[in-house]
């Protein structure tokens, strides 16, 4: 069991995107339990042809497997299952999880669509696919914000949301389409938030991670390899060399970057964009 004293200890963390086993997601909701905090979980139901074959060889059941994962940490955990651009889906779940854990203290907005970055320029994009893109990336940041902030600010008690954008929502990228644009859209609708619930004490922070090695990124990788005629390796290998500290992230390292910003020692930290990407980026 992890220590109860940690410096999240009492608070109540909701973490979207977190259905995956190599996922952000489930990385940052450990590190959340790790500190202290109970933790709601939640995906999208997965269709099998998503699946990994290491997730269906390990049985692992999305959101479900990793609130057990937190459960056997000695915190509360609930999974629930349902699609952040569904207006009443997430107005459903977000009230079931203040229900049922009492209060939300910790927001973060982790769950992003790749749709076809690193293959996918602008001008030869479905249309579909664009609206699609913004629809998860942005207008899901927006709704599940929605529910969750207006309850931060009716229990008076402040509290911490935290946006996930990518360093691709920080510099344009040839070949990512809708992702580019909504990821910088997630920047500025931190900044937006930050400007009207600092007066309620709830501090408003994103980060944009750099690479790190998720099934997603995977594919992106995959993907670009495919586009300019190299093998993925040469991709990675590119990556790695961008990046001052010469490699990509470990997943628990931007979970680390998270629960900085929730916690204590963040206090003063708001309307602020943090790039963890081992220098790959400065801006």
């Amino acid at each position: 069991m992890s220590d109860t004293t940690g410096k999240l200890a009492g608070q109540v963390a909701l973490v979207t995107g977190a259905a995956r086993y190599r996922g952000l997601g489930r990385a940052i909701a450990l590190r959340l339990a790790d500190d202290g905090a109970d933790v709601v979980v939640t995906g999208r139901p997965a269709a099998q042809s998503s699946v990994t074959d290491a997730e269906r060889e390990m049985g692992w059941q999305g959101a479900s497997s990793l609130a057990g994962e937190i459960e056997a940490k000695g915190r509360r955990a609930l999974a629930l299952e349902f699609d952040v651009t569904d207006a009443d889906a997430v107005e459903t779940a977000c009230k079931q999880a203040l229900e049922t854990m009492g209060c939300v203290d910790i927001l973060v907005n982790n769950a992003g669509v790749p749709s076809g970055a690193g293959a996918a320029p602008v001008l030869d994009m479905d249309d579909e696919l664009w609206y699609s893109t913004v629809d998860v990336n942005l207008n899901g940041v927006y709704l599940v914000t929605k529910w969750i902030g207006r309850a931060m600010r009716d229990a008076g008690k402040g509290g911490s949301i935290i946006n996930l954008s990518s360093t691709a929502g920080r510099r344009g990228l040839p070949a990512y389409g809708a992702y580019c644009a909504s990821k910088f859209a997630v920047v500025g609708l931190t900044q937006q938030l930050a400007t009207e619930l600092a007066r309620f004490n709830i501090r408003v922070n994103c980060i944009a991670p750099g690479s790190h090695p998720t099934d997603m990124m995977d594919g992106t990788i995959a993907r670009t390899a495919d586009v300019v005629g190299a093998t993925t390796d040469q991709i990675t290998a590119g990556i790695r060399a961008a990046a001052l500290l010469g490699r990509q992230g470990k997943p628990e390292e931007l979970a680390a970057s998270v629960s900085f910003l929730a916690g204590p020692d963040a206090a003063f930290i708001t309307g602020q964009t943090l790039n963890v990407d081992g220098g790959a980026h400065m801006s």
